[in-house]
């Protein structure tokens, strides 16, 4: 039985009123099969929360694993911004 291959395409982190959300695609098979709206709190999922606009069946491993690619993105979008915000002389803390 061929192994499942999700990949995480098109994340988005945005606030609103202080609470932050991230929006993202899974993709199987170079097919999007649902897109993920979801509140963050202290840098996780919660899943409890999530809007899903398409396919929802994903198992704890599937949630985890996902969780580790849209945070493995969001670290590399905080590292851009860090370098960026170096590059123009400003610095965020």
């Amino acid at each position: 039985m061929p192994e499942k291959r999700m990949e995480v395409a098109n994340c988005a982190r945005t606030e609103v009123h202080g609470q932050w959300f991230v929006t993202f695609d899974v993709a199987m098979q170079g097919y999007v099969i649902t897109t993920v709206d979801a509140p963050l709190m202290s840098g996780r999922i919660l899943w409890s929360h999530a809007a899903f606009h398409g396919f929802r069946d994903f198992d704890p491993k599937e949630k985890t694993e996902l969780e580790a690619a849209v945070g493995r993105i969001l670290l590399g979008e905080a590292g851009l911004q860090i370098e960026g915000d170096k590059a123009s002389g400003q610095c965020r803390h």
